[in-house]
C-alpha cells in the first residue's frame, strides 16, 4: 500500500513539473523583445539598419533622397538577414531584403520593389 502511495505522490510532482515548464515557456514566448531563434524580429532604427539601407540605396542608383526609414526586422542567421520598409523623397515606400555575412559585406537578398 505504501508503494501506491509513493507511485501516486511521484506522479503528481511530474504533472506538476510539467506545468511549471509549460507555465514558463509560455511566459518566455510573450516576453517583450525576446527573439525565436531564426526567427523574424522588429529592429529599431539604429546605425546597424541605417548602414544596412545606405547599402540598398546605392544598389538602387537613384538620384532620389531617402526621407525616413519606416520600418525594420531582423533575422539571425549565418550573418544577419534585414527586411527593410523605407520612403523615398517622392513619396514613394520601398521594401527590400538584404544579408549582411559574418565579415560584414552586404547583398541584396530581395530586390528593391515598390510597396503599395
Amino acid at each position: 500500500m505504501r508503494l501506491e502511495g509513493l507511485k501516486e505522490r511521484d506522479v503528481l510532482f511530474f504533472i506538476t513539473m510539467l506545468l511549471l515548464l509549460v507555465s514558463c515557456k509560455q511566459d518566455w514566448e510573450s516576453a517583450p523583445g525576446k527573439s525565436t531563434a531564426g526567427g523574424w524580429q522588429e529592429a529599431p532604427i539604429d546605425p546597424e539598419i541605417e548602414e544596412a539601407v545606405a547599402f540598398v540605396l546605392d544598389e538602387m542608383d537613384t538620384p532620389l533622397k531617402l526621407v525616413r526609414i519606416i520600418s525594420a526586422k531582423k533575422q539571425v542567421v549565418k550573418g544577419m538577414n534585414y527586411d527593410l520598409n523605407f520612403e523615398m523623397e517622392n513619396n514613394e515606400v520601398w521594401n527590400a531584403r538584404v544579408y549582411r555575412d559574418l565579415s560584414g559585406e552586404f547583398s541584396l537578398t530581395k530586390r528593391p520593389e515598390l510597396k503599395e
